[in-house]
């Protein structure tokens, strides 16, 4: 994929998930898909005929991308939605059979968590461990990493509690304590040191996980993300945010659901963020959810991180407060290292994630490991 991030919608949602669909699908398509777009039930009808199109011409790997991207607009409770992303998996591994066949699943609480294992040839370099954030696929992932295997990487790329199949099949929910499902991880792969790489909401989830996993011994936040509430607040507003939070230390849950229905009401992509958000946390009600989101930040655990940290931010991230980069790296104080990428426009990287060049965090991520392993060389020779 040639990088850079389109003009391909002039909703700005609608835009930065077009863009994801780009890595896969072609931009003069999408552009004609999102033409006929202005409403979410427009996206869901849209992609629903371009993914059966698709499939109807034999474009697996497209159609399956289109059917992602319906099912991810759709409300937990509308009637296709299972259907939508069961498709989108059946369509997958038709298309990448070789892919397919790396899948696997490894028990916890109850449930499985999906993981896909990619194994260079020969021996490998080292273990990457994957996994995304609040929204993101298994298989979106490995398309983006699929390069670090081919620099010598072992990548376990997984969804945990909250995400993919691990929600939608298996019925787990997010919490904030993310060591337990990557310790599942690792003891079922049996690995004793790892890299441990987090995207977008992962950007909280791996260096939580990094604070309580000895095994974890490099930890890359794919995109800042200090504290997840911060990110909501941006969205509504600081003070409107401010008042909501007052809300909740008080417990005044009728009065927060009331607030959060107003929001929804005029604002289709917040009701859309706290309807999964509640999904992906369990939460019965927006009272609920927004307790739990107050929960996902690393004030009370940097200072528990002893590894290598590498944290990539972009500089136009629609999502993530820009200073959040810098809050989390200086709440890093007791961090083995700590290095930090800002990624501009003129690299195609300025945007959440990446999304227009991810191979810019990939090569990143290579030169940074080359030289923590220079630097351990040479201590351990000295």
């Amino acid at each position: 994929m040639t990088p850079g991030y389109l003009d391909l919608h002039p909703n700005p949602a609608f835009n930065f998930f077009m863009n994801r669909l780009r890595w896969t699908n072609a931009p003069d398509e999408l552009r004609r898909v999102g033409a006929r777009i202005t409403t979410m039930e427009d996206w869901v009808r849209e992609m629903l005929e371009a993914a059966k199109a698709a499939e109807a011409e034999g474009r697996l790997l497209e159609a399956a991308n289109y059917w992602r991207a319906a099912e991810f607009y759709m409300g937990t409770d509308h009637p296709a939605k299972a259907e939508a992303y069961d498709r989108f998996l059946e369509l997958h591994d038709k298309a990448l059979p070789d892919l397919a066949s790396r899948r696997t699943n490894v028990a916890f609480r109850g449930g499985q968590m999906p993981v896909i294992d990619l194994v260079p040839e020969g021996e490998p370099r080292g273990t990457i461990l994957a996994h995304s954030g609040f929204d993101g696929l298994v298989e979106e992932m490995v398309t983006a990493l699929g390069p670090l295997v081919d620099a010598g990487y072992r990548v376990i790329a997984f969804e945990g509690p909250g995400q993919g199949a691990a929600l939608r099949h298996h019925g787990l929910h997010m919490e904030p304590g993310w060591e337990k499902p990557v310790a599942e991880i690792l003891d079922h792969f049996d690995v004793r040191e790892c890299t441990l790489v987090g995207m977008s909401l992962g950007g909280y989830l791996a260096p939580r996980a990094a604070a309580f996993e000895p095994r974890i011994h490099r930890v890359v936040a794919w995109g800042a993300m200090f504290d997840f509430a911060g990110c909501f607040a941006q969205g509504m507003g600081k003070a409107k945010f401010a008042a909501l939070s007052a809300l909740l230390r008080v417990g005044a849950r009728g009065r927060v659901n009331a607030a959060i229905a107003r929001v929804a009401a005029s604002d289709p992509i917040a009701s859309w963020a706290v309807g999964h958000g509640m999904h992906v946390s369990g939460a019965a009600d927006p009272f609920a959810f927004f307790q739990w989101l107050k929960r996902m930040n690393l004030r009370a655990v940097s200072d528990r991180i002893r590894q290598d940290v590498l944290i990539v931010m972009g500089t136009e991230d629609h999502l993530v407060p820009f200073e959040q980069v810098h809050e989390q790296a200086q709440a890093l104080t007791r961090a083995r290292s700590v290095s930090v990428r800002i990624a501009t426009a003129e690299e195609q990287g300025a945007q959440h994630c990446q999304i227009g060049n991810p191979g810019l965090v990939v090569d990143e991520i290579v030169r940074w490991l080359d030289g923590l392993r220079r630097r351990d060389e040479s201590l351990e020779a000295a």
